[in-house]
C-alpha cells in the first residue's frame, strides 16, 4: 500500500482537499485579511469541519505558509504565462485586464499580502525570493527569446519596469483609479517599453 492509498486501496485525496482548503483560505483572506486565517473560519468557508481542516493543516502557522507558499507562488506564475501561445507583446498587454487576475479575490489577497510584508518578514522574504529568483528572471527569459538583439541590462530594465507598472496598475484599480482610458495609456506604454527592445 503506497503512502498515497487509504487503508482500502482507493487513491488518498491529499492534495484535492488541501487546495479546497487553501481555495477557501482565499476567500477569507479576501473578506477579513491574513489574519482573518483561522480554522473555523477557513473550515466554514470551505463547508467542511473545523476537525478536516486539522488534519491537513496541524497549526494556523502551517496553514497560513502553506497558503502563502503554495497559493501566491502558484498564482504569480500562473500570471505570467496566462496568456501563452499569443504573441508576447499581446500577453503583456494582457496583464493590465481585468482577465489577468482569475477573481478580484486573488488581487485582493496579493495586496493584502504586499501590506503584510512590511510588517512581516517572513512574508517580506517570501516574496522577494518569488519575484528575485521566479518571476522576474522567468520574465526575462520571455523578453530575451522575443528579442534576441537586445542586450541583457536592456531586457532587465524592461522586465523590472514592466513588473512595477503592473503592480502600481492593480494597487490604482483598487482604489478605482483606473478606467478604460488609462487602461489604454497604459497599453501604449508598454508598447513603447518593448519597442525599445528591438
Amino acid at each position: 500500500m503506497t503512502m498515497m492509498e487509504n487503508k482500502i486501496g482507493r487513491p488518498s485525496k491529499v492534495h484535492e482537499r488541501s487546495y479546497e482548503i487553501l481555495q477557501a483560505a482565499v476567500s477569507v483572506v479576501a473578506r477579513e485579511g491574513l489574519e482573518g486565517i483561522t480554522f473555523a473560519k477557513v473550515a466554514e468557508s470551505a463547508g467542511m469541519q473545523r476537525t478536516l481542516v486539522l488534519h491537513y493543516f496541524s497549526t494556523r502557522t502551517e496553514l497560513m505558509n502553506a497558503f502563502i507558499e503554495h497559493y501566491i507562488a502558484q498564482m504569480g506564475t500562473e500570471i505570467l504565462h496566462r496568456f501563452s501561445g499569443k504573441p508576447l507583446s499581446e500577453q503583456i498587454v494582457m496583464l493590465f485586464t481585468p482577465e489577468v487576475y482569475r477573481s478580484h479575490e486573488d488581487l485582493i489577497v496579493w495586496l493584502e499580502l504586499v501590506a503584510q510584508s512590511a510588517r512581516k518578514p517572513f512574508i517580506q522574504k517570501m516574496l522577494h525570493n518569488l519575484w528575485t529568483q521566479h518571476w522576474l528572471p522567468d520574465f526575462e527569459n520571455q523578453l530575451a527569446q522575443e528579442f534576441p538583439n537586445a542586450t541583457l541590462e536592456a531586457i532587465s530594465s524592461a522586465a523590472y519596469v514592466l513588473v512595477c507598472l503592473f503592480e502600481a496598475y492593480w494597487g490604482f484599480s483598487i482604489q478605482g483609479v483606473t478606467d478604460q482610458q488609462r487602461q489604454k495609456q497604459m497599453e501604449q506604454t508598454v508598447l513603447l517599453i518593448l519597442d525599445g527592445l528591438k
